[in-house]
């Protein structure tokens, strides 16, 4: 213990009254009088009087008896918002943030009384005479009411000590002040007139303070730098280490996750719920709690769903019942993904829910979610409060697994701090419905810092002001660059700009920050006997100077640290010797029926294991809503539509008949006709978007017919969604023509429909066969071999046909095997040497597929992995960072 600190803890001891500048200085010191009067051997003793301002504030107030004329932060906010859009509604000023602007106003308000001044005798802006007239106005209000903000306390405070209303403090320190506020200024002058004694306590530097200056590449390694400084020092022993970051609240997240990697690198990232050897002064917001953004999420649902609410719903442990349903809910999960639609009505959702014996809980949930939206009263927040509490009970929040530390003590925030901060709002409330409650709650939510409770650990991570007073044997204060220290002013744009300089207020020029700026350096050097400043080179492509104000003495110094160290890398140095055990073969198929179709074979022409896992696990990705109708069912719709067009029609002959009216005119009735058969009542979309396909499809099928269909050569239709039963080899596969047709000279033709852009007719003819599905019709019966195959592309501006013939003219610009360098360097040359090698590569695959095969081997990362729903199974990428690969 510092000289310095034993003085304040004999004070404390004497009874002096120690008002500190925040909570954390408030901990260190009750801490530290606890640790002392320990080893002086006691084992009672009274509580000192070491209180943060703003607490004995608080105390004071309520000693007064006055605790409920206090108009908290929030219902303040909530009123200076409710004034200003009433401003707005009888005006014709528009705000598109109401919520900023009052913060602002607020703040300018607080300025206003902590000085006692008034905006009286200076020039207005536009901005700051509307500010006066809301400044009025919540003057009123707060007057009418009898509330006291926390700005005006000091001033009841001092006249409460006048009047003897409160007891005199013999002795009082201030202490950890960079500037002392015109509050705590007034109690000091106050206390001196009255005969007491009041000290702004300051810490002295330590004459043998090493103090070094380091500059990093840039802002990520800064953070890495201090990181590696810090756990070199905890495993050195060190008990009291210090990290002051002045912009903590912007880099929280990057600097818990660096300090987490190198203090504790061992740990599985995520699954640390206790902090160990740091403490990172600094919380989340509430709402990023796992069982608080469940908590609101429920309390969401309206009557329209989207497919990622349900989806929340159907998975997340914080709903009743949701370990003893898991299995079943995700089953259905799984199903309301495969109607591939963005959004499902309550009602609807509740049904199939129903239809399930196996979610029995789920059902009353969901009936319980229903008579909650049957809710249109309004009331104040604080009935809202209880009425979201009772509806989250209703439904099993927080769910029936047990709880973790970080969730009870995320639940005691709930129940201590959201649920009364909401209540607290009816102060200044009219009765308000459900949507904006809950708005109201998820806003109170974020604002909301949340930290886990746990013992200071060697190692503190503090802000710039929670560092005042603070002492330690190491301390690393970075982000020191020229923009940081002094900060660009900052002030009040409803307060005049003279006036904020007049009174020195917060932000308000650049003498004042400079001032402020040179507060803080010299604190932070009698913070510890060694110091490390620390600043970033560059951001971005600029390049950084270190703040002016640094210390001279301060040597610029490259520091030498132990190697970084990440949870992977420690993986990988401490990976034992272990016997390598390929596992590329499954169980022979021994039946020989897959299930499936062409899809089997291709899969397995691009990775063996692909098709293993999609065709004989029966593991695939879960399927995806897009905006509209998704690729597969626009293309589903096209094939049902040309389907019905060919089922009437029969040839070319019949489409050439038709005008260009007539040809219309039949589309659009074919394609509502497809429509109708394709969608069942419980997963249609809505009717605007299908009245916009329907004429998407109609148009796309009147261009093919146009540009493709009517420029061919004669031909009739043979064979439309035809059916099979193929065997390729060992593998019976079902499989399903789109279309045969027929040429005048009896030549046969085999088209498949395709919808997408990324045909490639080459594909044909490589080794593996990558497009297996137009050989596999081409070769499905010997002596009835198609003559000519084609890729039909369906697409907007782009229709055209793609694929080989037997010979050149057949079908069109179709080549034959002359126009491709593919089939020419393989040898292929004539029609039954490309028949040939189909089938022997097809059945080639199948044996594979049968007997098992599933290595990881994909035909060409790029094209067979890119995407492939399966990366995760395979660990092709894990593989490579394991081997030191990207």
């Amino acid at each position: 213990m510092t000289a310095d600190l034993a003085t304040l803890i004999g004070a404390a001891e004497t009874g002096a009254l120690i008002l500190t500048a925040n909570e954390r200085l408030f901990r260190y010191l009750r801490g530290l009088y606890d640790q002392t009067m320990q080893a002086a051997g006691k084992q009672v003793w009274d509580t000192p009087q070491i209180i943060s301002y703003q607490g004995w504030q608080s105390r004071s107030l309520s000693e007064l008896g006055e605790s409920w004329r206090l108009l908290g932060k929030n219902p303040a906010l909530r009123l200076w918002e409710q004034l200003i859009e009433d401003s707005c509604r009888g005006s014709d000023l528009e705000l598109l943030q109401v919520g900023k602007t009052a913060e602002k106003a607020y703040e300018a308000y607080q300025a206003l009384m902590e000085h006692g001044v008034s905006l009286d005798g200076y020039f207005l802006t536009d901005d700051q005479r509307i500010f006066k007239t809301w400044l009025k106005r919540f003057s009123a209000e707060c007057q009418r009411q009898q509330w006291f903000d926390r700005s005006q306390l000091p001033v009841r405070i001092c006249r409460a000590l006048e009047v003897g209303e409160l007891p005199l403090p013999q002795q009082m320190f201030l202490v950890g002040f960079d500037q002392l506020p015109p509050g705590a200024e007034l109690l000091r002058r106050t206390c001196l007139s009255l005969g007491g004694r009041c000290d702004e306590f300051q810490f002295q530097p330590d004459v043998a303070s090493c103090q070094r200056l380091v500059a990093a590449p840039d802002a990520d390694q800064e953070i890495e730098l201090a990181a590696r400084w810090a756990r070199q020092l905890l495993d050195q022993g060190v008990e009291s280490i210090g990290v002051v970051v002045p912009d903590l609240k912007a880099r929280r997240r990057k600097i818990e996750r660096v300090f987490r990697a190198q203090i504790d690198p061992g740990a599985a990232p995520g699954l640390q719920d206790e902090e160990a050897n740091f403490t990172l002064s600094l919380g989340g917001p509430l709402i990023e709690q796992g069982v608080i953004h469940a908590a609101c999420e429920i309390l969401a649902v309206g009557q329209q769903l989207t497919l990622e609410q349900v989806s929340f719903l159907l998975r997340t442990p914080y709903l009743g019942a949701g370990r003893l349903e898991a299995d079943s809910r995700a089953r259905l999960d799984r199903r309301l993904r495969s109607f591939r639609q963005q959004q499902i009505s309550l009602s609807r959702f509740t049904n199939l829910v129903a239809e399930d014996d196996q979610q029995k809980n789920l059902a009353t949930i969901c009936n319980q979610l229903k008579e909650a939206n049957s809710e249109k009263s309004t009331r104040l927040p604080g009935g809202w409060a209880e009425r979201f509490t009772a509806e989250l009970q209703k439904v099993g929040w927080p769910g029936d697994r047990p709880r973790s530390s970080r969730e009870f003590q995320a639940l005691k925030a709930w129940r201590e701090k959201l649920l009364p901060s909401l209540a607290a709002l009816d102060q200044v409330s009219q009765p308000i419905g459900r949507r904006q409650a809950l708005a109201l709650l998820r806003r109170l939510a974020k604002d909301i810092d949340f930290q886990l409770e746990s013992p200071t650990g060697p190692l503190q991570v503090i802000g710039l002001l929670e560092s005042g007073g603070l002492h330690f044997e190491h301390l690393w204060v970075m982000g020191l660059g020229e923009t940081t220290l002094p900060a660009a002013s900052r002030p009040n744009p409803f307060i005049p700009y003279e006036l904020q300089e007049n009174y020195g207020m917060p932000h308000a020029g650049a003498a004042r920050e400079l001032a402020f700026a040179e507060r803080v350096i010299e604190r932070l050097k009698t913070a510890s006997p060694d110091i490390t400043f620390s600043y970033p080179l560059w951001e971005g492509d600029c390049e950084l100077r270190p703040s002016p104000l640094l210390p001279e003495t301060a040597c610029r110094a490259d520091i030498r640290l132990t190697d970084a160290q990440d949870f992977l890398s420690l993986i990988r140095q401490n990976l034992p010797v272990l016997q390598q055990l390929k596992d590329d073969q499954g169980p022979e198929l021994e039946d020989g029926k897959g299930s499936g179709g062409t899809g089997i074979l291709k899969d397995q022409a691009h990775c063996p294991f692909r098709a293993f896992v999609h065709y004989r696990l029966g593991g695939r990705e879960l399927d995806k809503a897009s905006p509209g109708l998704d690729a597969m069912t626009r293309g589903d719709l096209v094939h049902l539509a040309l389907e019905h067009l060919w089922t009437l029609l029969q040839d070319q002959q019949a489409l050439l008949q038709l005008s260009e009216d007539e040809q219309r005119s039949m589309l659009v009735e074919l394609v509502e006709r497809s429509v109708e058969d394709y969608f069942t009542k419980g997963n249609r979309p809505s009717e605007q978007l299908l009245l916009l396909e329907k004429e998407r499809i109609a148009t796309l099928i009147d261009d093919w017919l146009t540009t493709v269909e009517r420029q061919r050569d004669p031909f009739r239709v043979v064979a439309l969604e035809q059916e099979h039963v193929e065997q390729i080899g060992p593998l019976q596969i079902k499989t399903k023509v789109d279309r045969i047709d027929e040429l005048a000279a009896g030549h046969r033709v085999i088209l498949d429909y395709k919808t997408g852009s990324s045909l490639k007719p080459e594909d044909l003819f490589r080794e593996p066969l990558l497009e297996p599905q137009l050989p596999i019709y081409a070769v499905a019966e010997k002596g009835t071999e198609a003559d000519a195959v084609a890729f039909a592309q369906v697409r907007r501006g782009d229709c055209k046909l793609l694929g080989v013939v037997r010979e050149q003219g057949m079908l069109g610009k179709v080549k034959d095997l002359s126009g491709y360098t593919q089939a020419v360097e393989r040898g292929i040359t004539a029609w039954p040497q490309l028949l040939d090698d189909w089938r022997g590569q097809l059945e080639q695959l199948a044996e594979d597929f049968v007997a098992g095969q599933a290595r990881v081997r994909p035909f060409d990362l790029q094209r067979s992995c890119r995407y492939c729903d399966l990366r995760g199974l395979c660990r092709i990428d894990e593989a490579a960072v394991v081997e030191g690969g990207e």
